[in-house]
């Protein structure tokens, strides 16, 4: 068994690494390489390796260190002060694929609960994947990355609350909605993220006692690892509270990344520990992940209900990036700015196959449904960096006189 899944997991890094090496090449998101390698050794084409739950724990941990690593990036002043804007794109992003993706499901013959289903794992958007594509754009730092960020987070809180309607209906019928249980979980969520932006407050009083005391920890720990392995608990600890109050622990791990910043920590630990996770999760996880998230696609569902599967891509696909366009207008982008930021939105990748496993366990979709779903995300996770790359490029050429590029500008 240990031989079969680490001869998977040599197979699995090893075409990832060189379709990552192939697409940056050829410039395009290596990430794109990833899951095509996944399709190409997967179930679909080759049947190289098979799908397992063997694969669930570094999926989960590859996650966990691409929220951290992107948390990392960001300063908690950059998610406030992007907050405005990225509610009203959250909302658009994921009200408009909802609601269309539900009544196109509702139209074709399903019931309400499978077709609100359906419009839920066609909203969401996998703030793993954004981040992983905006740290390769080097856009993470900007506006436009802040912005994609937390209106990814307000998603997914979101996606969490829709999702316990619709599981509570599973199990009452569409007539009983217990209101209590959605307001205290609604509840807890807000006072989680509440007390992590007032846990930085309280660090930020500490800010010049801080990095001295943790500089003085270290160097006289034994052992080198220590102060790392510490941090990791830390970041640990906030995902398992995240997990515990409802949300999905890609948010703890977030949030835990957000708090730890150069001047909170010092600058030689900062880029001790940012060089670590830099090195792990792009070397080694990022493109296991990926390349997982690729092998996922079955291609029997999608010959079976073709028509079905055309219409409901193409309307993931245009909710989520008017959806984002629009909200991106309104927040002050310009058009290529805003087109940039509706292909950031529309990726699904691993929360749409959590979200898609768990609507077959409870019976509200089929198998041959989770396939259809699991293919748009799929889909539309290659779709969302390579035509982001394309927006963001006109957007760096054009004459206009709005800015854009890295952190010289405020557009993007």
């Amino acid at each position: 068994m240990s031989e079969s899944f680490f001869f998977n997991i040599i197979i699995l890094l090893v075409s990832a690494l060189i379709l990552g090496e192939v697409f940056k090449r050829i410039k395009l998101p290596a990430l794109v390489g990833h899951l095509l390698a996944g399709v190409i050794i997967g179930p679909s084409l080759l049947n190289i390796v098979q799908p397992s739950e063997s694969f669930k724990v570094i999926t989960d941990v590859a996650i966990f260190f691409l929220m951290f690593l992107a948390g990392l990036h960001l300063r908690p002043e950059e998610i406030l002060k992007a907050g405005k804007h990225s509610v009203i794109l959250s909302i658009l992003a994921f009200v408009i694929p909802f609601g269309a993706g539900a009544e196109v499901a509702y139209l074709f013959g399903l019931p309400m609960l499978t077709s609100l289903f359906v419009g839920l794992a066609l909203a969401i958007t996998a703030i793993p994947v954004s981040a992983a594509v905006l740290m390769e754009f080097g856009l993470l730092k900007s506006k436009m990355g802040a912005t994609v960020i937390t209106a990814g987070i307000i998603d997914d809180v979101l996606a969490l609350v829709v999702l316990a309607v619709i599981m509570q209906l599973s199990v009452t019928g569409m007539e009983e909605i217990n209101y209590v249980d959605i307001g205290f979980s609604t509840f807890k969520i807000a006072v989680f993220i509440g007390g992590i932006f007032l846990l930085d407050i309280i660090l930020k009083k500490r800010e010049r006692w801080l990095p001295i005391k943790i500089t003085s920890l270290s160097d006289k720990l034994k052992s080198r690892e220590a102060a790392f392995g510490i941090l990791l608990i830390s970041a640990f600890g906030i995902s398992w509270i995240a997990e515990n109050v409802g949300l999905h622990f890609a948010i703890g791990s977030f949030f835990a990344g957000l708090i730890i910043y150069k001047e909170m920590i010092g600058k030689k630990n900062y880029e001790k520990v940012n060089n670590t996770f830099t090195t792990i999760t792009f070397g080694l996880l990022s493109p296991i992940f990926f390349a997982f998230i690729g092998m996922q696609l079955l291609l029997q569902p999608i010959f079976d209900k073709s028509l079905f599967f055309l219409v409901l891509l193409a309307t993931a696909v245009v909710g989520k990036i008017s959806g984002g366009f629009i909200g991106a207008k309104m927040g002050g982008f310009s058009n290529n700015a805003s087109m940039t930021i509706g292909h950031l939105v529309n990726n699904r990748g691993m929360i749409e196959l959590v979200i898609a496993a768990i609507g077959l366990e409870l019976g509200i979709i089929d198998i041959t449904l989770f396939g259809i779903i699991v293919a748009i995300g799929l889909i539309t996770t290659i779709m969302s960096p390579v035509m982001a790359r394309v927006h963001l490029n006109r957007a760096n050429t054009s004459k206009s006189k709005e800015k854009f590029g890295g952190p010289t500008n405020n557009d993007i």
